[in-house]
């Protein structure tokens, strides 16, 4: 890939962002790379020079670098998959199973970065609509998960489930999460979900607090889509996006969750497998053998 032109998509509520930021930003433009900051955040650290219109920023950059957390990522990997634009997460944040780059690496990565001695992870999306009275109202885009979640009553909320045209479960529950494998080690895991490695494309479904004990997680085929119905409630039931975007429901209204026509490109140097990566972050025990 022909590197002329680099994004960045900033967290300025993280630690050291700011000092961190601007290290990316002297080592780009050492290397004469065109520079261009989302949004309006360039004020933070005096380079609003370099501001750019989001449309804009998306057909001006050849990749994009992410700097904050695994929910600045998310949102950088949503942004970037309608152009097929590679993303690179730079770890601010704390568990960071997607941004996997720290700071005391930073130039060392960059430099990798530059000569194109990375590898590009392919991750599954999924696209999800909501209807209203058979007419659709809004839509998404999520490389986690999408989440039908209450509100602070503690009451449950009842969600017929669907996989294709087979009705499968009403699930009565605090909601239902509707992952990725990418997601299975975020919300889902929480709630009791497996861990499905990201190499295996699959939609999982996890309950959250199911009423019952017999309702269980379910892993079907990426190729599948997912309806859910959301029966007569009388609280607030919204529709969770990556933890990110939110949008409320009403009795009755249909969520269609199937993949996506967009892949997120996540950079990575492939230094650590997936397991070592979960055996790190989880902090798992255990004896290697040698």
């Amino acid at each position: 890939m022909k590197l002329d032109s680099v994004g960045l998509i900033v967290n300025y509520k993280k630690e050291k962002t700011r000092e961190t930021a601007c290290r990316i930003i002297n080592w780009l433009n050492s290397k004469k790379l065109k520079v261009c900051i989302e949004g309006n955040m360039g004020k933070e650290i005096g380079e609003e020079e370099l501001n750019c219109p989001t449309e804009e920023f998306l057909k001006e950059v050849d990749l994009i670098i992410s700097l904050g957390g695994d929910g600045t990522l998310l949102r950088a990997a949503r942004l970037a998959a309608t152009e097929d634009i590679p993303v690179f997460g730079v770890n601010l944040g704390g568990l960071g199973f997607l941004t996997q780059i720290g700071i005391n690496d930073l130039e060392k990565s960059l430099e990798k970065l530059y000569q194109g001695r990375y590898f590009i992870d392919e991750r599954m999306m999924l696209n999800c609509t909501v209807k209203r009275k058979e007419e659709e109202i809004k839509k998404f885009t999520a490389l986690n998960d999408i989440v039908i979640g209450k509100g602070a009553f503690a009451r449950i909320i009842c969600l017929a489930t669907y996989v294709n045209k087979d009705y499968v479960i009403t699930y009565s529950a605090d909601g239902l999460v509707v992952s990725t494998s990418t997601g299975s080690t975020a919300y889902s895991l929480s709630a009791g979900g497996p861990i499905v490695n990201p190499n295996i494309n699959s939609i999982i479904l996890t309950p959250i607090c199911p009423h019952t004990l017999s309702a269980r997680p379910l892993i079907i085929g990426e190729n599948d889509q997912v309806k859910i119905k959301l029966e007569s409630s009388e609280e607030k039931v919204m529709v969770t996006i990556d933890g990110q975007e939110g949008f409320v429901l009403k009795p009755k209204d249909e969520v269609i969750i199937k993949k996506s026509d967009h892949e997120a490109h996540l950079i990575t140097f492939k230094e650590k497998s997936f397991y070592t990566v979960l055996r790190e972050k989880l902090r798992w025990s255990g004896q290697i053998d040698k």
